[in-house]
């Protein structure tokens, strides 16, 4: 059987659980944990998940893509799910995606949300434009669970809208416990002060950048993750430089996550 077929009845329990909570308060020994912390199976540190389920509140499921049928929507936590806030990145159905998290009461929020502008068929665009909106808005935990044989930890996520996103923890980039230090090199770049329009599978914005003050700009067309770029300032940034194995065909070889604003400079 695939492995997301087992997810099924997961989201299926939650969902249904989620529907009788308003008749009674019983709760079958079975259904996992509707709260919020998943620090009983894993310490705090770099974390990736990805959405393998998309129930919409008539109950329809919404076609995601697994890998088998498209690049993965994956979120990376630089801190892990369970930290109070950090950095989030990753891939959005399309594009690349970064911004920050934090943690609320009910479940999670996502703030400054920024990501790259490739276009891709209209399927995984209309995908995106969903996820990305349901972003602006706190999502509530309603069901997690530990790690159970060869699965990792879950998660569902309900979104304003009531839509269920269920998330399981995947090794990897980002894999909690692993040594972040190890995986990139520091370096400081420049940074101009305004985005130009680029070619890459489509029409884009790409950052130009140097390595000194002197040198010649260079496009970067992807993003910095963690930086909440504001036009009209230039920056001096210290970044971390990731090699990413396996890219896909329409994406960066190179990943750049930002550790410290080290100047601004307001164009004149």
């Amino acid at each position: 059987m695939d492995s997301r077929n087992r997810l099924i009845p997961f989201a299926a329990a939650v969902l249904v659980a989620t529907m009788l909570g308003a008749c009674t308060t019983a709760t079958a020994p079975d259904l996992p944990s509707a709260g919020t912390n998943l620090n009983q199976t894993q310490p705090s540190g770099p974390s990736r998940w990805e959405l393998v389920r998309w129930q919409q509140p008539d109950g329809s499921v919404r076609e995601i893509p697994h890998g088998d049928n498209g690049e993965p929507i994956i979120f990376e936590f630089n801190e892990g799910i369970d930290a109070a806030q950090g950095t989030v990145s990753g891939t959005s159905g399309c594009n690349r995606f970064t911004g920050s998290y934090g943690k609320t009461e009910t479940g999670i929020r996502f703030d400054r949300i920024a990501g790259t502008r490739m276009a891709c068929p209209p399927p995984r665009m209309a995908l995106e434009s969903a996820l990305l909106k349901a972003m602006q808005t706190p999502f509530s935990t309603v069901g997690t669970q530990p790690s159970a044989g060869s699965t990792g930890r879950q998660i569902i996520w309900k979104t304003v809208d009531g839509d269920l996103l269920q998330f399981v923890e995947r090794e990897g980039v980002g894999k909690r416990g692993a040594r972040v230090e190890a995986a990139g090199v520091e370096k400081t770049v420049y940074i101009d002060s305004q985005r130009v329009e680029c070619t890459g599978v489509g029409k884009m914005t790409c950052y130009r950048w140097r390595e000194s003050p002197d040198a010649p700009w260079q496009l970067w067309y992807g993003p910095i993750e963690g930086l909440d770029f504001e036009p009209g300032v230039s920056y001096r940034l210290r970044v971390r430089e990731y090699q990413v194995p396996n890219p896909p065909a329409d994406a960066s070889a190179i990943r750049w996550q930002l550790l410290k604003v080290e100047s601004r400079t307001r164009a004149q």
